[in-house]
């Protein structure tokens, strides 16, 4: 494929300018964000060269961007029309609940799950990808698998620079260098892309106006009902509702996330595993706020939903009756239910 120069006019504070240039096949980005913090790679010309060690210093940014995949997806031609919301949310979810493994030493993407519908909504998004049935003695599940290389490169060009987690990154480096041998080959280069890619090492911090925490709550986060017996109450209970996250090796993470949102707290659950949660009514109104934006996709939506009805109750003061105690007891269990479909399950290699 031969590609023009293509460029974004600058813009104003929280959005990339990403100029493209196919000059010898060889794509070069320039990156300027007023939000970019602790940047210390020169300000000029990132580019795809060679691949970057990934000794570099980690540095932190609040955008993202998907300018350079939109145009590869374009060229390879794909025409889905996919949202900057949904790969942001995309990513989130990649990076709670996908492996971005070497199998053989080839480059492979696997999310895991129960249920099957969130895995079909996303290979028909993207419009590439498989998803497979597995099904054992103990109980059935699903993949969405891409090994493909049209695929991968995809995924990586989706990835590189929009990855909050630092072994997420790490295991991009090696997906990257797998990439840039293809490229390098003359006659493995069938698509005349780029001569190579140069990972970006810059980790991304969410907020409250992108999608990636929805993503990533589908993947690691759950929502909570508690009713609690206590004297000298009206009804006799306290009613407890929580928005959880769990994850590995994530105290800064999630710390920034609690610091996003202003309420709840971050502890340690045990050795390296973190968890915040946010159980007052005031920083759970935050909470809403942010997921009647960005909408959960998977049936984990069904359980906020069902979770949202009783934080209505319990704010309106509807809780206090023996009727209502019932419906919430109900309601309590359906969230449950619908949790358990999106919890992790099987290995990601074959």
């Amino acid at each position: 494929f031969f590609f023009p120069s293509v460029a974004l006019s600058h813009r104003e504070v929280g959005v990339i300018n990403l100029a493209v240039c196919w000059n010898s096949l060889t794509l070069l980005g320039t990156f300027s964000c007023k939000n970019l913090s602790s940047y210390t790679q020169s300000a000029g010309n990132r580019h795809f060269s060679s691949y970057t060690s990934s000794s570099e210093t980690i540095c932190e940014t609040s955008c993202q961007n998907f300018y350079t995949f939109h145009i590869i997806y374009r060229k390879l031609g794909f025409n889905n029309h996919i949202s900057e919301h949904w790969l942001s949310w995309f990513v989130g979810f990649a990076e709670g609940d996908g492996a971005i493994l070497n199998y053989k030493g080839r480059p492979r993407f696997v999310l895991t799950q129960k249920e099957e519908s969130i895995l079909n909504h996303i290979k028909n998004t993207l419009d590439f990808g498989t998803v497979r049935k597995i099904d054992t003695a103990s109980t059935v599940y699903y993949r969405y698998i891409v090994e493909d290389f049209k695929g991968v490169l995809l995924l990586a060009l989706i990835f590189n620079g929009n990855l909050c987690l630092t072994h997420r990154v790490t295991q991009l480096g090696k997906w990257i260098t797998e990439i840039n041998i293809k490229l390098s080959t003359p006659t493995s280069n069938i698509y005349g892309l780029c001569s190579s890619i140069t990972l970006i090492t810059t980790i991304f911090k969410p907020s409250l106006t992108n999608a990636w925490l929805s993503g990533f709550t589908e993947a690691e986060g759950c929502f909570n009902i508690s009713n609690i017996k206590r004297d000298n109450t009206v009804s006799g209970y306290r009613i407890i509702l929580r928005f959880i996250i769990d994850q590995k090796n994530s105290l800064s993470l999630l710390t920034f996330i609690r610091d996003q949102f202003g309420y709840g707290k971050v502890i340690v659950r045990n050795k390296d595993m973190y968890r915040y949660y946010c159980n007052s009514y005031i920083g759970l109104s935050y909470v809403n706020s942010y997921f009647s934006t960005f909408k959960l996709k998977s049936k984990k939506a069904v359980s906020y939903a069902n979770w949202l009805k009783v934080y209505k109750m319990v704010i309106n003061k509807e809780h206090l009756t023996t009727q209502a105690l019932e419906r919430i007891r109900y309601l309590k269990k359906t969230i449950n239910i619908n949790n358990s479909l999106t919890n992790k399950i099987g290995s990601a290699k074959p």
